[in-house]
């Protein structure tokens, strides 16, 4: 064998071993507020994203949350990232969160390198949308570096010329539409007739009890002696008080009646509000019915 051939043999025996390392991705399952069939599925959907990647790509069994806890960063601390990846000796890792809110779930993904910047993207995902418009809504993140993730759109409303052609059907919601109210929106009002209606009930009964109270000081009048200046004058006393009584338990059974009157009105324009609201609107096959409860039931 030649010294050239020695030489050609000992440079490829030392450049193998590099070559051959893979790109390793470690896909963390999805935390968050949202239930755990719905985590399992994104975290499912993820890997599949993943896997479409240059390298190897491995799941884990806990989350970036606990992970970082385990490693001893904070996990909303940017460089924590880097720890997690050093300590697990991965190239790059891909997590998310999603949160519920209301009837949807807000997803955040989020994608960091060795050494590289945090990406992610974020999305809304309502009850009915297909798995095609989630994953579409979390697959710029999975692009080259570089590429500004953005946010999957909605179904857009036809051009005139196109909606001439489509079947008749029920119309779609307009894009500016004002969303619902929130559920805490008329808290204060409600809040306000409940404070309204207890604080008239307290009144009156209080007004009521004045009254009582008048009623049997007028039984002590009517029954009272008159024989000396003693009598009259104890007598003159029990009628002041009396009279009080009276003007106090009338002012306070007003008021409470009044108090009562206006809470119960707040209470039933707060709960007025909280009715369904058919609305019809596109689905993802098509048209359909969205129902909106502002403010919960």
């Amino acid at each position: 064998m030649t010294r050239l051939a020695v030489v050609v043999i000992a440079v490829l025996s030392l450049t193998r071993p590099a070559a051959a390392a893979p790109h390793k991705v470690l896909v963390l399952p999805v935390d968050g507020t949202a239930d755990a069939a719905t985590r399992a599925k994104l975290t499912t959907q993820i890997v599949k994203l993943a896997k479409g990647l240059d390298g190897q790509v491995a799941t884990a069994e806990a989350t970036f949350a606990d992970t970082a806890l385990a490693v001893g960063c904070n996990p909303q601390v940017p460089g924590c990232s880097d720890q997690v990846i050093a300590t697990l000796s991965v190239d790059e890792l891909v997590w998310a969160t999603a949160t519920k809110d209301g009837g949807q779930t807000k997803l955040i993904v989020r994608r960091a390198a060795k050494g590289g910047s945090t990406r992610e993207v974020s999305t809304t995902i309502a009850a009915g949308d297909s798995t095609e418009r989630i994953e579409a809504g979390m697959s710029p993140l999975f692009a080259p570096p570089g590429t500004a993730p953005e946010p999957a759109s909605r179904p857009t409303v036809p051009a005139p010329s196109e909606a001439a052609a489509l079947p008749a059907g029920p119309a779609e919601v307009a894009p500016n539409q004002t969303p619902p109210p929130g559920p805490d929106e008329d808290h204060g009002e409600r809040n306000a007739g409940i404070a309204l209606v207890t604080g008239g009930g307290v009144t009156l009964v209080l007004g009521l009890a004045l009254w009582g109270s008048y009623s049997s000081l007028q039984t002590s009048i009517d029954n009272h002696s008159t024989q000396n200046r003693s009598d009259f004058d104890a007598l003159k006393a029990l009628e002041d008080r009396a009279g009080t009584y009276a003007i106090a338990g009338d002012c306070l059974v007003l008021v409470g009646l009044a108090a009562g009157g206006l809470g119960a009105y707040y209470l039933y324009r707060s709960n007025n509000q909280h009715r369904i609201v058919v609305t019809p609107a596109p689905t993802a096959n098509g048209a359909g019915l969205v129902l909106t409860i502002p403010g919960g039931l």
